[in-house]
């Protein structure tokens, strides 16, 4: 996959993978959002091309999209390192490391055999060197060179943020240290049943216009690896009988392996492997050792990496719900105890429309600018109190506001939680405009009605949005065309669970825009005072137990 890297005016990296067709702008329904105020709120589109590569094109915006400091007369196709520039933000494109051709150049071999394997190291075991007065001055000068490099290593590493930049260190690293001809890092992938080489390394300073060798890996290594959780080591693979079976072994002419897990509290990430194909005994015990400590170094870094990853990706799902759902709800969605899926589900729910009264008298009286500040300083009032009472925001319809209870999670008392939101919104409207000046006041209308919608996460690939749809949403709409300014009207089936807790008036039966029959409507004029907060009502009959939120 090809992905894009943005990092914004605070500092914040934003990483996008690719699709068929991505956009970029400043709208929030584009597949990479820029907060800039010169992008357009849909500035440009990358299109995968039959060949798999990308092209990017400008969407028409007012200030044109630049790819290397040129400009993107009709499209232009993408390499690695691009840097696209739209207004005065800079994205970079960039080729995942998992698209590099290295699935080309290693091959994990099934082998038919029990084990390739001469000794096995565990992970965490200390570091088998002699004690000094045993050790001989050349074996001891050849351990320290070791050490050194090792720890170099680990200054280095710990600093180092990019996964691949990263990986590429340590092979460079072991190969300092080690004998080896070839090295291979795989690591295990989201979503993928096999381990996947990322970065492969040939020892062959002679010609550096050869093409780079290809490795084969001993599944049986790898499976070892990963059950047992510990390094192994081979000695002479060629000359040892038990490699009969190994088909990688023999292809390769391998001489000498050396394996080891990169171990994270128990959980292997992937696997580092470096072998020999002219030395005999290339590796001792030591040598894993000091490989298995790069491995514990690495795998620290890469989990660190992927939770950061994660909690980046968490607070950009954040902050896209935020305009949807209550912060209780955003963190169902976000831990996953709640999800949303695109396509729709029926559930029953109680749906509110609240809109402005007589808007179109007031914004010719007041600048466009001034018109804008009020509606969204009014937007924030309504909105606090629909999150307050755990409702989900819709949308904004010019000056109207769509709210629904019952969706995407459902609670007994959706309907009383929606009525008892709509009286506190009037109320508020009244606090509102005693703050405004008299040419500025305004009011609003608010229809309510409950019944069976259709819920869902709904849209394109490139756009989708959680909304509702079906007749109780069309009825309360019309509640909401037929309410006067300060009404809250609710329909019959609002009225039948939650009748009992108000103080109501009945208006005549109404013929609403679309319905073949009448339909009862009822003005709330207050909510009842009850003395005891769980006393049962009779609803149709029954008896509920009431909450009092």
């Amino acid at each position: 996959m090809a992905k894009l890297s943005y990092v914004d005016t605070r500092g914040r990296l934003h990483e996008v993978e690719l699709g068929a067709v991505s956009s970029i702008g400043r709208h929030p329904d584009q597949t990479l959002q820029v907060l800039d105020r010169v992008v357009s709120k849909e500035h440009a589109f990358i299109e995968r091309q039959a060949d798999g590569r990308y092209a990017v094109r400008d969407a028409g915006s007012r200030n044109g999209t630049f790819v290397n400091g040129n400009l993107v007369a009709s499209s232009h196709i993408l390499v690695n390192g691009d840097r696209i520039s739209v207004g005065s933000s800079e994205i970079v494109y960039q080729e995942d490391i998992q698209t590099d051709p290295l699935a080309g150049r290693v091959t994990i071999h099934a082998d038919n055999m029990d084990t390739h394997i001469r000794s096995r190291v565990a992970s965490n075991n200390e570091a088998r060197f002699l004690p000094e007065n045993q050790v001989e001055e050349r074996q001891l000068r050849e351990d320290y060179e070791k050490l050194r490099i090792a720890h170099e290593l680990g200054s280095t590493i710990g600093l180092e943020m990019d996964l691949e930049v990263l990986l590429n260190k340590i092979l460079d690293k072991a190969f300092e240290i080690f004998p080896a001809d070839r090295g291979v890092i795989l690591l295990r992938m989201p979503n993928v049943d096999h381990l996947v080489p990322m970065v492969v390394k040939s020892r062959d300073p002679s010609d550096k216009t050869k093409k780079p060798e290809h490795v084969r890996i001993s599944q049986t290594i790898l499976n070892e690896i990963i059950n047992e959780k510990q390094g192994i080591l081979s000695s002479d693979a060629m000359m040892d009988s038990r490699f009969a079976g190994s088909h990688s072994i023999i292809l390769e002419q391998i001489r000498s392996t050396m394996s080891v897990p990169l171990l994270h509290d128990d959980e292997v990430l992937g696997v580092i492997h470096l072998d020999s194909k002219i030395a005999s005994g290339a590796f001792t015990e030591k040598d894993l050792q000091i490989l298995a400590g790069f491995a514990r170094q690495a795998a620290i870094l890469i989990r660190y990496q992927r939770l950061l990853t994660k909690f980046e990706e968490e607070i950009l799902t954040r902050e896209k719900l935020h305009r949807l759902l209550s912060p209780q709800l955003v963190e169902e969605v976000v831990s996953g105890r709640l999800d949303i899926k695109k396509g729709g589900e029926l559930r029953r729910a109680t749906v509110m429309f609240a809109d402005i009264r007589g808007f179109t008298t007031l914004t010719e009286r007041m600048p466009p600018q001034d018109v804008v500040n009020l509606l969204n300083e009014y937007f924030e009032l309504m909105v606090d109190i629909i999150f307050k009472y755990e409702g989900t925001l819709d949308k904004f319809v010019g000056d109207e506001i769509m709210a629904i209870w019952g969706a995407p999670i459902s609670r007994d008392d959706d309907a009383e939680r929606a009525v008892r939101a709509a009286v506190e919104m009037q109320q508020a409207m009244v606090r509102f405009n005693q703050s405004l000046p008299a040419e500025h006041r305004f009011e609003i209308g608010i229809g309510l009605n409950t019944g069976e919608i259709v819920a869902g996460y709904m849209g394109s690939t490139r756009s989708m949005s959680y909304t509702v749809m079906g007749d109780t949403v069309n009825t309360a709409s019309r509640l909401c065309g037929q309410a006067d300014p300060r009404d809250v009207l609710i329909g019959p089936m609002t009225f039948r669970e939650v009748g009992f807790l108000l103080e109501t008036e009945r208006l005549p039966p109404t013929k609403l825009k679309g319905k073949a029959d009448h339909v009862d409507i009822f003005r709330v004029l207050g909510i009842k005072q009850v003395s005891d907060p769980t006393e049962t009502r009779p609803v149709d009959g029954q008896t509920r137990q009431r909450q009092v939120t």
